[in-house]
């Protein structure tokens, strides 16, 4: 195992470990793991892809987030209407946002890709795969349902609970409305299609069925820290629900909700949601059951 493979370990192992202890005290850790996702993102993007490939995307997913995060905030598409309280700020939106959509999307896109038997190495089907035309639209859009996942079990803490942004008109998801999740999809799916037809672009024409000249295949373990990564997210909303106080809160449009039923809703989500995700992952890395065997 060469050091920057270590590193990866140790990010991957210190989310796993934050996420599971710190909650127990009622603090929520969501934020300090999606940050730890930003180095992991980008060391483990350089390996797999070169810095090249992984520039595109981190440049990619930083104008399409921060683009349509303001888009919204000052016209309600495509998320709704709504208003984040931290600065710095650019434009509209926390300058730490984008990293996020940065290293939870990259985290997601490889989750993905475990689930898709590495389809990134087969995306467009240049040698004649079928699997690679068919892939090529999939690995984005189950990608962006990791994505969307993610929110789906997270946001309503975040700003009904926590107020790191606003609904101003409330919702029915114990204040966020359905939109948002409509709008997470639609615009993480938009960035990680970008990335497929950028690596389809990227393949020579000559390319093999198992192999791609644009990444860098390592086997399971180098996925597997992006599952423990994705994992990690989900199981911190158990110990929250244990730690976490019950106490009545109020949405952006003064409607009261229990921070009980909150904490309660979205444990119960993760689990079904991101923890099963990964544990789908992990069950088959374990059984090596990837196109690409090592």
């Amino acid at each position: 195992m060469n050091a920057w493979n270590r590193v990866l370990w140790l990010l991957a192992a210190a989310a796993a470990l934050v996420g599971v202890t710190i909650p127990l005290a009622g603090t929520a850790v969501t934020l300090p793991i999606l940050l730890l996702s930003v180095p992991f993102a980008l060391i483990h993007g350089v390996r797999r892809y070169g810095w090249r490939t992984l520039l595109f995307f981190l440049i990619e997913t930083l104008v399409a987030s921060n683009f349509f995060e303001n888009l919204s905030i000052s016209t309600g598409f495509p998320f709704g209407h709504y208003h984040y309280t931290g600065h710095p700020q650019l434009i509209h939106v926390p300058i730490y946002i984008g990293p996020i959509y940065f290293g939870l999307g990259y985290i997601c896109w490889q989750v993905a890709n475990t689930l898709l038997d590495e389809a990134d190495s087969r995306l467009g089907g240049s040698s004649g795969s079928v699997a690679g035309r068919v892939e090529v639209v999939a690995l984005p859009m189950l990608a962006a349902a990791l994505m969307t996942m993610f929110d789906l079990g997270n946001d309503s803490i975040a700003s009904t609970m926590k107020r790191i942004w606003v609904w101003e008109r409330g919702g029915g998801v114990f204040g966020v409305p359905y939109t948002n999740y409509l709008g997470w999809w639609f615009v993480t799916y938009i960035f990680f299609q970008i990335f497929a037809l950028y690596l389809v672009k990227r393949q020579p024409a000559s390319v093999s069925v198992s192999a791609s000249a644009s990444v860098r295949t390592e086997g399971r373990g180098v996925l597997a820290q992006n599952v423990l990564f994705y994992g990690a997210l989900g199981l911190s909303s158990v110990p929250y629900f244990i730690g976490a106080s019950g106490d009545m809160v109020k949405d952006g449009a003064s409607v009261s909700w229990s921070g009980h039923a909150i904490n309660e809703t979205m444990m119960t989500i993760n689990l079904f949601g991101m923890v099963f995700a990964a544990f789908l992952a992990a069950v088959k890395l374990a059984r090596n059951d990837l196109a690409l065997r090592r």
